[in-house]
């Protein structure tokens, strides 16, 4: 994956003039992330634009001050203190990787609110869709669940099947047949019909 992130970047932004060297560096702290996918691949490096944009117009300005700043030091010391300087890493650099460090932990901060929130939707989605599956009323699924995060699929279906044996149990469920059972009232009417005609004629 850094092998294609570097691709990426390298084809990405050929007209900005970044050494293979920096791109590489980029590339490298992209992949140590762990967060970078083919799918998402593209995105990531379309992200990179404005920095590093803003990286090599910066670099331009702080290599020519660092080679100025070179000849005048070789010039003073015989050239000793020179020799020293390609092990040492430049200021810029320094500010360039923790710039990155900043960066990089922005995003994955994000990525991973992002995934929560994600797999919270997910799960909300299964929630209901079951509980429809099951029959359970909207007014039921409004006072919510206690489901928790531990809760699997197994765990969430059962738990919904008792929901809705409950609201069995209890003679809530909404009744859509089409011969409705007869009320209080028109049972006791129809008693006393009954008890009438079973009296003696009075005739």
């Amino acid at each position: 994956m850094k092998e294609k992130i570097f691709q990426a970047l390298k084809l990405a932004y050929v007209n900005l003039g970044l050494s293979d060297e920096i791109l590489q560096g980029q590339a490298d702290a992209l992949a140590a992330i762990g967060l970078v996918t083919d799918d998402n691949l593209a995105t990531v490096v379309q992200g990179q634009k404005a920095f590093l944009a803003s990286l090599q117009s910066g670099i331009d300005k702080r290599v020519t001050d660092a080679v100025n700043k070179a000849k005048e030091k070789e010039a003073a010391s015989g050239g000793e203190q020179n020799k020293q300087q390609p092990n040492e890493e430049p200021e810029w650099f320094k500010q360039y990787k923790q710039q990155q460090e900043e960066r990089f932990s922005s995003l994955q901060e994000e990525n991973e609110t992002f995934k929560a929130e994600k797999l919270r939707a997910e799960r909300n989605a299964l929630i209901s869709s079951k509980a429809k599956e099951l029959g359970i009323p909207e007014w039921r699924m409004k006072e919510g669940f206690a489901i928790t995060d531990e809760m699997d699929e197994t765990a969430i279906n059962t738990y919904l099947s008792g929901v809705k044996q409950n609201i069995v149990t209890a003679g809530l469920e909404k009744k859509d047949s089409a011969f409705p059972l007869s009320t209080p009232a028109e049972k006791s009417k129809e008693l006393a019909k009954q008890w009438a005609e079973s009296l003696p004629d009075a005739n």
